[in-house]
């Protein structure tokens, strides 16, 4: 929970990496595999012998003298002592034979490192003492990790954790020879970094290429521990962009610089020099201790999971905090760190909504249209709400009757409903309890852009609009492409609408959009990117996703435990990662407007009839056409035989009588939806 919503932890200080990684290989990738404390009831025996990791099978056992997986424990009170007893050279993966009790020995220290791999056991415990307890961390070399898997039980390996630099933090980089102060801008999933220099981005460090900021000539406070400076936790006011916010000191760098936590929203800022920062008044300290900074960490860093931030009501920050943060989040908004972001953990957040560059007429006629139409959709499924739920015994899904009879109504002016993934009961027996909807005017955007008519009309042999939509601002395209085998190829828009969904509406069922499979399967880029944004200034996107989830749409009971929240006017999703549209409040329906995109290499799998949750079915009733999108800016010339684009469509929108709003009405729609839904009698 504290370290999800960065994706690692950190690292241990250099000098313990030494100790316990002296091959720069066990530094590349290390695990965080098990934290917490021992307890045993006074007067217990001994443990039963043991060794934490083994294999019966002996499989990538362990090379003589190179230890992969460490063992902590410590005592929190000076004068205590472990007593753990271990098998010098019991390294037999955790098989324990007699002679093997009569060879420990007994170990005597405040705290111990021992390896995971070797044979030991708790010592007996005194009477009279009271319950005894050890603090334990175990890590996990880079090198460890395969044979990690190997040996340990999928539910376990859930309580893992990464070990490495988050997006932001301070570090000295190894480039051309020498150790530079830079700050880190993202870290793929493959554990390879990008750091932020004077002549640009460096990508493809390694961690053993990373470590904390050591001290320079000069440098002021490199002890942390010194009474000069700022100590970790004091409440400080820090300057950012002239102004003054107030934070909590989370680090204190071995250059003298700062890492702080800003009150107001519990994001952070790294780097900061100690005359960027100063102490409080004793009233304005009391007044800040009585104020909420619990739901930060008693060490002064913050707590990243979206939730809690929610919870501690971070849309309280005045206009200069959101000036400030905007400026402390700019370096890593590039295409590429947000794109790294998408790739890596499945989304990333726009804070500030889609940038200001990112003005495209794709992103305008979606917009036009919400504005449009999502008050006359909402007045239409409203006369349906008796025919939301399948008929008893029906495998139809929430929603998708009412979803087809306003279709047939909308269809003339490019609007079709559908029914994605329902609502679903938070808790026994996980039932779907309710619809959830996506208006689509993919076939507008056809109309608008291709001239496309409708059946007959001229249209690509993949079944696409003949003339391409405006390629977006070359920021936005850099990020859309994303990947060099992309670039300079045709884009395709899979999907234009908003989603819906009624107030008070429970979470929606965990899935992926689509995926790849067979010689599709998922590599090295984001191939359907998704992008949802709100249209009223101050409101939020809270779709939640399974961090990593990349899992071809398999869902299991541990990715529930996973899930973050977004919370951001715009956000960007791997259509291939787990998600789910967030819980709506109630009083007011909710809705999210949506780009769904699909790169050169989506629409290779797509053509291949290789993709899963979303698959190309020519006998499908369904219209899967997707909108061509230009390559690249001024790239707008038709295709051979296309019509010209037509400009937008501002027609008046008057629909007949519903006559399901009649008692006659309503019966014979009854009858009519047992018949769509193939319900006999």
């Amino acid at each position: 929970k504290r370290y999800g919503g960065r994706g690692v932890a950190p690292p241990p200080p250099l000098e313990l990496q030494d100790l316990i990684w002296p091959d720069m290989e066990d530094r590349q990738k290390p695990w965080l595999t098990e934290i917490g404390w021992t307890i045993v009831p006074e007067n217990s025996d001994p443990q039963v012998m043991h060794a934490d990791i083994c294999s019966p099978g002996g499989d990538n056992a362990r090379r003589p003298g190179r230890g992969r997986y460490h063992h902590f424990a410590w005592k929190t009170k000076p004068e205590d002592r472990c007593t753990t007893n271990i098998v010098p050279g019991g390294f037999s993966e955790g098989c324990a034979t007699w002679d093997d009790y009569s060879k420990w020995s007994q170990v005597s220290g405040n705290a111990i490192i021992f390896d995971s791999e070797m044979l030991h056991r708790g010592a007996r415990t005194k009477p009279g003492i009271g319950w005894s307890s050890t603090l334990t961390l175990q890590v996990c070399a880079g090198t460890g990790w395969v044979a990690l898997n190997d040996r340990v039980g999928k539910n376990l390996m859930w309580y893992t954790q990464q070990i490495g630099w988050e997006d932001g933090a301070a570090v000295d980089a190894f480039i051309g020879g020498s150790w530079q102060p830079l700050m880190v801008q993202s870290r793929l999933q493959s554990g390879f970094y990008t750091v932020v220099a004077s002549g640009g981005p460096v990508s493809g460090l390694k961690d053993n290429e990373l470590r904390y900021r050591q001290p320079t000539t000069g440098s002021f406070a490199a002890d942390p521990t010194s009474e000069e400076g700022f100590l970790v936790g004091t409440i400080v006011d820090a300057l950012y962009d002239g102004k003054r916010l107030e934070a909590k000191v989370a680090r204190r760098n071995g250059d003298g610089t700062y890492r702080v936590v800003w009150k107001a929203d519990r994001s952070f800022s790294d780097a900061l020099p100690v005359t960027s920062l100063r102490s409080l008044s004793k009233k304005e300290e009391s007044a800040s201790t009585a104020s909420p900074w619990s739901s930060a960490s008693s060490s002064g860093e913050e707590d990243d999971n979206p939730l809690s931030r929610k919870r501690s009501g971070r849309s309280s920050s005045s206009a200069e905090e959101k000036s400030a943060k905007r400026k402390r989040c700019a370096q890593l908004e590039t295409p590429a760190a947000l794109m790294a972001q998408v790739f890596d953990r499945g989304w990333a957040e726009l804070r500030d909504g889609l940038p200001e560059a990112w003005q495209w007429e794709v992103f305008e006629f979606i917009e036009s249209c919400f504005d449009r139409f999502s008050e006359l959709v909402i007045q239409e499924l409203e006369s349906l709400r008796d025919f939301w739920d399948p008929c008893p015994g029906s495998l139809e899904r929430h929603g998708a009757f009412a979803a087809a009879k306003v279709t047939e109504r909308l269809k003339p002016h490019g609007v079709a409903v559908y029914s994605p993934g329902p609502s679903q009961l938070q808790e026994a027996p996980w039932v779907s309890n309710g619809p959830r909807w996506y208006i689509s005017v993919t076939q507008r955007a056809l109309q608008r852009w291709a001239g496309d008519a409708g059946a007959g009309s001229l249209v690509a042999p993949g079944g696409e609009g003949l003339l391409p939509a405006p390629a977006p601002p070359a920021g936005l395209l850099e990020l859309l492409h994303g990947h060099a085998a992309d670039s300079g190829k045709m884009l395709r828009a899979r999907g234009l609408g908003w989603t819906l969904a009624p107030a008070g509406s429970d979470p929606q069922a965990v899935h992926a959009d689509i995926w790849g499979f067979g010689a599709h399967t998922r590599t090295d880029r984001t191939r359907w990117p998704h992008i949802l944004w709100k249209r009223r200034p101050g409101q939020l996107c809270t779709t939640e996703v399974v961090p990593e989830g990349f899992t071809e749409g398999s869902v299991q009971e541990e990715h529930f435990r996973k899930i973050r929240r977004a919370s951001a006017p715009a956000i960007i999703v791997d259509s291939e990662a787990l998600h789910r549209g967030a819980k709506v409040p109630a009083g007011a329906w909710g809705s999210t407007l949506s780009l769904e995109l699909c790169t050169a290499s989506g629409w290779d799998a797509w053509e291949a009839y290789e993709t899963g949750g979303t698959t190309k079915d020519p006998t499908s009733p369904l219209d899967w056409r997707m909108l061509l999108i230009a390559p690249e800016l001024g790239s707008l010339t038709p295709l051979v035989g296309a019509p010209a684009g037509r400009a937008e469509i501002f027609e008046e929108v008057v629909l007949p009588f519903a006559s399901w709003k009649s008692p006659k009405g309503k019966a014979l729609l009854a009858a009519e939806q047992r018949k769509w839904e193939n319900i006999e009698g």
